[in-house]
This record gives C-alpha cells, sequence and structure tokens, in this order.
C-alpha cells in the first residue's frame, strides 16, 4: 500500500518509535555481535511478559559489511559508523516503552544478556512519532 498522494504525510498520533543505534561490546568482532543479538538477545527480550504487554512492535536492522564499500563509493557517508544496528521498539507511548526498560524483571534478566553483546556507553537513543510514507 502507498499512502496517498491526494493528502500531505502526516505523524501517527497513536503510536512512537524509540531507536537504540546499536554499538557493538569492545572486543566483540561484527559478526559475534550480529549473531548473538538476533539469535540469542531477539528471543531473551522478546519472551519478558512487560514486552509483550507494552510494544506493538521490535525490530532489529542489521548492517550488513558488504554495502560498505558500495556505500563509499556513492559518497553517502564521509567515515564509518561505530553503530552496527538499529534496536526499533513500537509502542502507544514513549512512557509504554520506558516502562520496559525500569521493569524488574528486564533488568535481572535481559540487562545482564546485553553486557554480553551490547555497548551502553556508545549507544545512541532517538524517539518520537513517525509517519509511514510508502508501504508495499
Amino acid at each position: 500500500m502507498i499512502s496517498s498522494t491526494d493528502s500531505s504525510p502526516s505523524l501517527r498520533p497513536d503510536r512512537v518509535r524509540l531507536v537504540v543505534l546499536m554499538a557493538p561490546k569492545p572486543g566483540l568482532s561484527f559478526a559475534e555481535f550480529d549473531r548473538y543479538w538476533l539469535d540469542v538477545h531477539a528471543k531473551v527480550f522478546s519472551s519478558i511478559a512487560i514486552v509483550k504487554r507494552n510494544l506493538l512492535k521490535y525490530e532489529q536492522f542489521h548492517l550488513d559489511p558488504r554495502y560498505d564499500e558500495s556505500i563509499a563509493a556513492q559518497s553517502l557517508a564521509r567515515s564509518k559508523s561505530r553503530f552496527r544496528g538499529i534496536a526499533i521498539f513500537e509502542a502507544t507511548s514513549l512512557d509504554k516503552i520506558f516502562e520496559i526498560f525500569q521493569d524488574e524483571e528486564y533488568l535481572r534478566v535481559v540487562v545482564p544478556d546485553e553486557h554480553n553483546f551490547f555497548d551502553h556507553e556508545n549507544a545512541q537513543i532517538l524517539a518520537g512519532p513517525f509517519a509511514t510514507i510508502i508501504d508495499l
């Protein structure tokens, strides 16, 4: 489905997204980071009760190093990013997402698992509403 061209795009008032620019734990290879995040951590995170209650969507965007040369050749980026992926959380409100990060089970189960692959100190977090312009 493509958004209607009859009207201007608008930000969704019923949902918000929080994105985390993911940096690998120092000493971890890209392949180790990538596999752990997808194969292990995704299951740990999505198993938590509050995640099932509060999130509408959780996505992982994984950078593919095979595209680095093509991107550099197009002059789309001047420098390589330390970020190797983006975690995308979607809910009805930012408070619903923050409730997850403050939950006792999340702190007890998920945070220790994050320390296996994720560098909290070098992550960046962004949040806001979004508009879908094209969705096929």
